[in-house]
């Protein structure tokens, strides 16, 4: 059973925020205006400034508990927080791997003392957090990794390297999975890890992308010393801990995408209506229709979630679902986007700038959480019972 339906108080929580978004959004916000400053000296505090504001506003940690500087309220508050904050193409902020992927672990994960201590400062944006995952050989077969931890005393040490880490260049703190156990099989032998980015012995370079901005980074370790208890969960089941960093991110976290894609579509629609000679042609028509369908079809999916983690249900292998089909819808609308404008789309024109500057960016986005190939063998696997 689905409830798709939202209360009274829901509704009136969904107007609130979307009265406070009228008021706090860049005045120039939407339209070409659909992100922070080219220059990342200047984007890194208008992206900063912006999370402290929701922050203030009770925008933030909307579904965790009161106990650890969270809202308290639900997933579907959340959701629909999202889905409000897609609308408008809000800015995403800079902490989003610490809210999307290291604070549902730490409440699922950690000890009373890290909930404490991580949550509230995560929330304030005392802390920004990136992810210390992926590696040269180990990006979609993350089980591959090669950076090790090594006990000494009471102290783990750390060596290695880790690549695509966004935001490490802004970040103080890293979620770190590295191999604590060398003679166990692949998957066995992790230990997930909260790292402090200023530990010496830690180096980070930013790479360059196609857009021009630099918000991967590569990470090096070379002998950092980190305490003993600074592992999440247990010693060596990292492997586990990570997958269900995964699971929140692939499910749950990213819930405005479908609401962000919606409005760039619509703006896409809104550029197709002014080529009479396309908006006429009855293959652009069939095209779109079928992109707003698929829109709708995500926006059921992402309520068919919220609906069974509110009413206690496990979300597992349909997390693989949710994320496969958001990370290519994007592409499929923007190829779309690139039909429409056509040979503009190279050209200096501001009405393409958006799609033109997305077309390059979703070239990255399949690696987020693993390729799509990954998650199309998990629920082959899991869902379908194909087989590894």
């Amino acid at each position: 059973m689905v409830d798709v339906s939202f209360t009274p108080e829901q509704n009136a929580f969904r107007m609130r925020l979307r009265g406070w978004l009228a008021e706090n959004l860049p005045p120039d916000w939407g339209g070409p205006r659909f992100m922070g400053p080219d220059d990342d000296a200047e984007n890194a505090p208008f992206q900063t400034d912006w999370e402290r504001r929701l922050y203030a506003a009770g925008y933030q940690g909307i579904h965790w508990p009161k106990a650890y500087g969270g809202q308290g309220l639900t997933l579907v508050e959340h959701l629909i927080a999202s889905e409000e904050l897609g609308r408008v193409s809000a800015p995403e902020g800079i902490n989003t791997l610490g809210k999307e992927l290291v604070g549902p672990i730490v409440l699922a994960l950690g000890t009373e003392e890290q909930k404490k201590t991580v949550i509230p400062r995560m929330l304030r944006l005392d802390d920004i957090w990136c992810q210390g995952f992926s590696e040269p050989d180990a990006g979609s077969d993350l089980a591959g990794l090669r950076t090790r931890a090594v006990r000494d005393g009471d102290h783990w040490v750390v060596n290695g390297q880790k690549l695509w880490t966004s935001f490490a260049h802004h970040a103080n703190k890293c979620i770190l999975l590295a191999r604590t156990d060398p003679d166990a099989p692949k998957h066995k032998g992790l230990t997930l890890f909260l790292l402090d980015m200023k530990t010496p012995g830690v180096t980070v370079r930013p790479l360059r992308q196609i857009t021009g901005r630099s918000e991967f980074n590569e990470v090096f370790f070379d002998n950092v010393r980190i305490p003993l208890d600074a592992h999440l969960g247990a010693v060596n089941e990292g492997w586990n801990a990570a997958v269900g960093v995964l699971g929140f991110e692939r499910a749950t976290a990213r819930f405005y995408r479908q609401s962000r894609f919606t409005a760039e579509f619509l703006q896409l629609i809104a550029s197709l209506k002014r080529r009479s000679d396309k908006a006429a042609d009855p293959w652009f028509r069939q095209r779109a229709g079928a992109l707003l369908a698929e829109l709708r079809m995500h926006r059921l999916m992402n309520l068919k979630v919220a609906s069974r983690v509110v009413n206690g249900c496990e979300i597992g292998s349909e997390a693989s679902v949710v994320k496969l089909f958001w990370s290519e819808m994007h592409q499929r609308i923007m190829d779309f986007a690139s039909e429409i404008f056509a040979e503009d789309f190279v050209l200096d024109l501001p009405e393409a700038e958006r799609f033109r500057f997305l077309y390059m960016h979703i070239r990255a986005e399949t690696i987020y959480a693993g390729t799509s190939e990954v998650q199309r063998n998990i629920i082959g696997e899991r869902m379908l019972g194909l087989g590894r």
